[in-house]
């Protein structure tokens, strides 16, 4: 019976073959470069693991009839996508993708009723991110802040209904974060409709515990007193008790992160050619490491503005020993915060193939440590869509290496990170920055911010 029914089953196969030939199925689809380019902005903004744009789930589908809002995706996207892989026909394609997405938004601008659509501040948003990839001057006054600052013109025309839903607060709080690190970054204000904005924004859904909300509460004192400092509105004393007063809110942030956003120290035996000290921080998401660099390179810039005033009180008068006192501090802090921004290197910088380890130096150990994600393929190679994370930490690592108390061991390490990142992940930006630092140039750190795509890919 069992020997029938196997025969009838093979009898049945035929019959279905001989009705059904089999057509020969293409290895591979090859998908257009917009399709491509999406599809990796997608990973990497929408749904990877620090999601800035998480909220565009909410607004657009592949099949959405806001024609701005489409033109604007796919504009970012190809930029996004030019920028990883240096495409010609990306760049020409994301040009000509931006051009008809000005045109399509300034229409739905005229229109009274499609102004104040969800789809059309999304969609400057989005034309704004593509102006931080593919243009790096902060102090361009044109497209790179006005975009921004049009949108923000539209949330006040919204009235506060717009605040009951979740996903438009996430994107307006987006916007709130993007604008604030315009303003810094180029030298500008904090507008008062921006603070207005984060101030109903907290009022709606209050984020006391948040660290980074609370980080850029302290973002928009810092930007205001640099700028009282930089255009010598306080004399040297003043700025240096303000200075102290504002560091020290930094640090006691720094002291009161919930469990959640706190990292944990582990001592190595024998160090890496990526650890500087005998030590690494292990954090339990990128963006908490992304939060934590971001007070450390900016109490790093707090005290060096410390450092620099107690020295023009200095030269003009006998140095005090309480002038001394604070010099020697704002100097031990810059150190401190230069040590555990190399510290976060180990986590993302990724482990290379032997191979790879014994070109890069013949005499020290292949990269091994506890508690680190390895983010390396199969075939032993870096998985390209995973080396944002340490694109991430190019800044906060230039800012250390250019700091006023850096080492001359600490600034070589520096450079050779940086040669290592640009070897092994192919990130052009990183040898840029390694070779303004070999130079010996001190340009304004945060032109170097813009010059590493600002908050486009240091979200």
């Amino acid at each position: 019976m069992a020997l029938r029914l196997r025969d009838e089953s093979t009898a049945v196969q035929k019959r279905v073959q001989a009705k059904n030939p089999t057509k020969e199925v293409p290895r591979s689809i090859e998908l257009s470069v917009c399709c491509q380019a999406r599809d990796i902005f997608y990973h990497n903004y929408v749904v990877g693991s620090t999601k800035p744009f998480n909220f565009l789930q909410t607004f657009y589908l592949p099949t959405c009839k806001d024609e701005h809002l489409s033109r604007s995706v796919d504009a970012v996207a190809l930029a996004y996508l030019n920028y990883q892989r240096q495409s010609p026909s990306a760049e020409e394609e994301a040009r000509q993708h931006y051009v008809s997405a000005i045109a399509c938004t300034s229409a739905a601008l005229r229109s009274p009723d499609e102004a104040k659509q969800d789809s059309t501040i999304l969609a400057i948003l989005l034309l704004d991110l593509y102006e931080k990839i593919t243009n790096k001057d902060p102090t361009f006054y044109g497209a790179w802040a006005a975009h921004l600052s049009g949108a923000l013109t539209l949330v006040k025309l919204r009235g506060d209904q717009q605040f009951k839903e979740p996903s438009i607060v996430r994107m307006l709080m987006r916007l709130s974060t993007n604008l604030l690190i315009s303003c810094v970054a180029s030298g500008r204000p904090v507008l008062a409709d921006l603070v207005a904005l984060r101030n109903t924004l907290a009022a709606h859904f209050p984020t006391p515990a948040d660290p980074k909300w609370r980080e850029s509460d302290l973002m928009i004192e810092f930007a205001s007193l640099r700028q009282d400092v930089e255009k010598g509105v306080l004399s040297d004393l003043d700025a240096i008790l303000a200075l102290i007063e504002l560091d020290a809110k930094f640090a006691k942030l720094g002291g009161e992160v919930p469990p959640a956003w706190q990292y944990e120290t582990v001592q190595v035996e024998v160090k890496s050619s990526h650890h500087y000290e005998s030590f690494h921080h292990v954090h339990p998401a990128e963006n908490v490491a992304q939060m934590w660099n971001t007070l450390r390179l900016t109490r790093l810039s707090i005290n060096e503005f410390i450092c620099s005033r107690c020295l023009n009180l200095q030269r003009r008068q006998n140095s005090s020993p309480a002038l001394l006192a604070i010099h020697q501090c704002a100097t031990s802090a810059i150190k401190e915060m230069a040590s555990d921004i190399c510290a976060t290197l180990p986590q993302y910088i990724e482990d290379p193939p032997l191979s790879f380890v014994q070109a890069f130096t013949e005499t020290e150990p292949p990269h091994t440590m506890s508690k680190v994600e390895t983010r390396i393929s199969p075939a032993g190679q870096a998985d390209p869509t995973h080396h944002l994370p340490c694109y991430r930490l190019i800044f906060p690592l230039f800012v250390a290496a250019q700091s006023s108390a850096v080492s001359p061991s600490m600034w070589k390490w520096v450079i050779k990170q940086l040669r290592f990142m640009a070897d092994y992940h192919a990130i052009e930006n990183a040898m840029s920055a390694a070779k303004i630092l070999e130079s010996g140039e001190k340009p304004e750190i945060w032109k170097v911010y813009a010059m590493l795509g600002s908050y486009a890919f240091v979200c």
